[in-house]
């Protein structure tokens, strides 16, 4: 009885751990079939051992110690039996097996459906410390992207280069010109009767004898005696009238309406440059820096001044 308690727990056990594992039905069907197979073998071996035994010690219960013959017998019972099944255990067996969908288990086998898995415990990963990654560093490109206007937003406004200033060039120096006109000759009486009478008047001919005395006129590179007189005459409203002719260039006629002639047949104007008479016309002669023009009124070609 004691082996059949042995194979019962072992039945048990395996039973046990076997619901343990994730099992499919057909694997748990066969399982079943094949332990109950053992159970039916195990139960004649046991009834079998026992008879032999009832009947050895009723045929020889005086003797002490084992013949040959029993000694073989022990051997031989000892000995596990092949496993051959009777008929009636096959039959049984194969009736087992056709209804196993309708067969209800035995209190030994667990009582858990089939289809309700055990449910297998999952282990949590163990996140290993991430270690910071070196930043990677891109080198930037050479050429810088082009702005896109394509949103209509409005293109970055640059900022203005700042301009160098420019070096202040120095005003250029200044020339100037000094003019004087005057009449002086007409102040002597015998001259001054010559002149028609409608010019015998001081509004004509000054009492001084001057009409502009050291003029100060601005003059320019290239500037001509024609020039500086046009600018006094400009100036102070001083009458003048001339000629341009192509032979000779500009011929002063009258100044202040006393003209030529007026005083005699050698009167007329003339004009000097730094107190020599010019050997060209007012039109021609190209004044310097600093040259002091004088236009005089003469009865007799310049004797009269000195000229």
């Amino acid at each position: 009885m004691w082996k059949m308690k042995a194979i019962v727990t072992t039945l048990l056990l395996s039973t046990f751990l076997t619901a343990c594992n994730i099992q499919t039905v057909q694997q748990y069907e066969d399982e079943r079939d094949e332990k109950s197979a053992k159970v039916v073998e195990a139960e004649p071996k046991s009834e079998k051992k026992e008879s032999e035994k009832a009947t050895a010690s009723k045929e020889k219960p005086d003797e002490k110690k084992p013949t040959v013959k029993n000694e073989i017998n022990k051997t031989t019972t000892t000995e596990k039996p092949v496993a051959t099944q009777p008929e009636s255990v096959e039959k049984e067996t194969v009736a087992q097996k056709e209804p196993v969908k309708e067969a209800i288990p035995s209190k030994n086998e667990t009582q858990k459906p089939n289809n309700i898995q055990k449910p297998v415990k999952q282990e949590k990963p163990v996140e290993k410390p991430v270690k910071p990654s070196k930043p990677v560093q891109t080198k930037p490109n050479k050429e810088p992207a082009k702005p896109n206007h394509s949103n209509n937003t409005k293109p970055p406004v640059s900022k203005p280069k700042p301009v160098p200033p420019k070096p202040v060039e120095k005003p250029a120096k200044k020339e100037y010109a000094m003019v004087s006109i005057g009449m002086k000759v007409l102040l002597k009486p015998e001259n001054y009767e010559k002149l028609p009478k409608a010019l015998q008047n001081p509004k004509y001919v000054p009492e001084n004898g001057v009409i502009v005395s050291g003029a100060k006129v601005e003059i320019e590179k290239g500037d001509t005696a024609w020039d500086a007189i046009s600018q006094l005459r400009a100036k102070y409203g001083i009458h003048m009238d001339y000629v341009n002719n192509p032979l000779y260039g500009i011929y002063i006629k009258g100044i202040n309406h006393v003209y030529e002639f007026d005083a005699g047949e050698m009167s007329g104007w003339l004009y000097t440059v730094n107190g020599v008479k010019a050997p060209v016309g007012v039109g021609t002669y190209k004044l310097k820096d600093g040259d002091s023009i004088s236009l005089q009124y003469t009865t007799n070609g310049g004797t009269d001044l000195g000229w």
